[in-house]
């Protein structure tokens, strides 16, 4: 019981840089536990990680995310080497990036990024049952000139071609030894 998944991506030539490119998951009501092993203990992106260390981290989903008083993407985690998303019995699926020298970065929440981009206030959210885990081959930086100044290249998801491959297991964490 593994699904191998390989994309095959070209990038728009126009197209100066992607906010990000991976899969999204929808996890039954009670996935409510995400162990990995990345960046961490708070959300962490290719240009704001300085404050993190890479390490083995626990956390319920609702703990993963940022309160923030405009919903925006948040609780990413970039540099990760593995994840589970399980319920409290352990059992659920690990994704983790089918060559072991390459990372990911995920998130699980209760909201979609479009309730997230629909939404003028954070107390007009709606909570989902169900577990939304994306994983993404890689994502730009945060940062933007929204409100600041223009991303900076290297952290800009600029590749024009590639190759994304990821392992997906279902699992019983009790099972496992890392």
């Amino acid at each position: 019981g593994q699904i191998m998944l390989e994309l095959d991506a070209e990038v728009r030539e126009e197209l100066i840089f992607l906010p990000r490119f991976g899969v999204r998951f929808t996890m039954p009501k009670g996935t409510e536990e995400v162990e990995y092993f990345g960046y961490g203990p708070h959300e962490a992106y290719i240009d704001k990680k300085q404050s993190c260390k890479k390490g083995r981290y626990c956390f319920k989903v609702d703990e993963m995310f940022e309160n923030y008083i405009k919903p925006q993407e948040n609780g990413s985690r970039c540099g990760t080497e593995w994840v589970v998303a399980s319920n409290y019995l352990g059992m659920g699926l690990m994704f983790e990036p089918f060559n072991k020298d390459q990372t990911l970065s995920f998130n699980a929440s209760h909201y979609t990024p479009e309730m997230l981009s629909n939404t003028a206030h954070n107390y007009e959210l709606h909570k989902l049952d169900e577990t939304i885990v994306i994983v993404d081959y890689k994502m730009s930086g945060v940062g933007s000139n929204s409100c600041g100044p223009e991303l900076l290249p290297q952290y800009r998801f600029n590749d024009k071609a590639f190759a994304f491959k990821l392992k997906i297991s279902p699992v019983f964490k009790e099972d496992l030894s890392f």
